[in-house]
């Protein structure tokens, strides 16, 4: 096996495929890329998979023979990122070493038999449609899915028709759906993990995607890359019918840099106590309060807001993390929309943003907890001192 190949090239394709690679594992073989030379069409082939998905690019290269090894990720990208010069020149020197040359270092590796890498199934799909915008969909939507991998909510849901593209990712506390209007030329939906769409983010990017079906795989396509990524099999939730069921009971005009300025504020003042405070948002006719208190203090802020329907003068609790979550789904001009549960819809033309506030209760625990910290803090724990320390809890909730 002996190959020439354009360094900085294969190295920006190593890299795009990279986050496939599991940082440790069972397997050898799946912690590095899986390298061919084909003689008879002139490409260099690197491949990298994880059992869930898989990704294969191919590049031109002068190939004197042919053949594959499989070499360590992390090595691999650190030997060319070191190499200098545009060329560097592989060669198998014998079972199991591979030389490879840059411009003034040659490096010798032991590398493992490319029969034992274990080959993807990426097979051709019937049909595709067109889309792009992948990576910007993942980051509006992938804080939303839930934690637990077996959960099928933690996979990202992806509804494409002719004339867009929607991807919803969802738990039990929220809900974050974003919208790319374009041309796809047809229809189809389905979910996948959402590490698999993290992988095909990286590698792909914004770029024009063809997209399709074979049995349980999804494939995406572009020139000089195959991505392919099993669907998760259970149904995904209908997150359709849970926002059109909304009924709000206020509704305000808002800008996205004050909102989130202000909010970022006071996710930093919760940050502080022994455990994360909680975010209190009080609607009102031109303004919106947002306010948190813990053992440490308290800080209230406010952004202006205008009232376009219902009635003022509400408050609800919110988690901090979850509300700055928000910003990373809808930007620009946003209608905030609250119904009488509590339930926060923030939204604009293309996104859209749910939110499920902090039960009374589980407030009132946590002022509890806060006036307790600070009683010990000074040596009050009398009976009488945890009966104040209750009454103000509940006041405060």
């Amino acid at each position: 096996m002996r190959f020439t190949v354009n360094r900085k090239i294969m190295l920006e394709h190593l890299k795009t495929m990279s986050a496939m690679i599991p940082k440790s594992s069972t397997v050898p073989e799946l912690k590095g890329f899986l390298v061919e030379a084909n003689e008879d069409d002139g490409y260099l082939y690197l491949t990298a998979n994880c059992f869930e998905a898989a990704i294969q690019r191919k590049l031109t290269a002068g190939i004197e023979s042919g053949g594959f090894f499989v070499l360590d990720a992390r090595m691999l990208m650190g030997i060319l990122s070191h190499l200098a010069g545009d060329e560097t020149h592989f060669e198998m020197e014998s079972a199991g070493s591979v030389k490879i040359t840059g411009e003034s270092c040659t490096y010798t590796m032991n590398v493992l038999d490319g029969k034992t890498f274990p080959r993807p199934e990426i097979p051709f799909p019937d049909g595709t449609v067109k889309v792009s915008g992948i990576k910007k969909l993942y980051g509006k939507t992938s804080s939303a899915a839930h934690k637990e991998v077996t959960n099928i909510l933690s996979g990202i849901h992806i509804e494409i028709t002719p004339k867009g593209i929607t991807a919803t990712g969802c738990d039990s506390r929220c809900i974050a759906t974003a919208r790319l209007e374009q041309d796809c030329g047809g229809s189809m939906d389905f979910t996948i993990p959402k590490a698999t769409l993290s992988y095909l983010a990286s590698a792909a990017g914004d770029e024009e995607l063809e997209v399709g079906r074979s049995g349980t795989f999804i494939i995406f396509m572009k020139e000089g890359m195959l991505f392919s990524a099993k669907k998760m099999a259970k149904e995904y939730v209908n997150t359709g019918m849970i926002l059109d069921s909304l009924k709000p009971m206020y509704e305000a005009k808002l800008e996205f840099k004050d909102f989130k300025e202000q909010v970022q504020y006071a996710s930093d003042i919760s940050a502080m106590g022994v455990e994360n405070s909680y975010v209190r948002l009080d609607f009102g006719e031109e303004k919106i309060t947002i306010s948190t208190t813990n053992d440490v203090g308290c800080a209230t802020y406010s952004v202006g807001a205008v009232r376009i329907n219902g009635d003022s003068e509400h408050s609800f609790y919110y988690p901090a993390a979850m509300l700055k979550d928000i910003f990373k789904t809808v930007d620009g001009t946003m209608i905030l929309s609250l119904d009488k549960r509590g339930y926060l819809l923030v939204f604009n033309k293309y996104d859209k943003y749910l939110l499920t506030p902090i039960p009374a209760t589980t407030v009132e625990k946590q002022f509890l907890k806060y006036e307790e910290h600070k009683k010990k803090a000074r040596g009050e724990t009398t009976d009488a001192a945890v009966k104040k320390t209750r009454s103000t809890a509940r006041k405060a909730a």
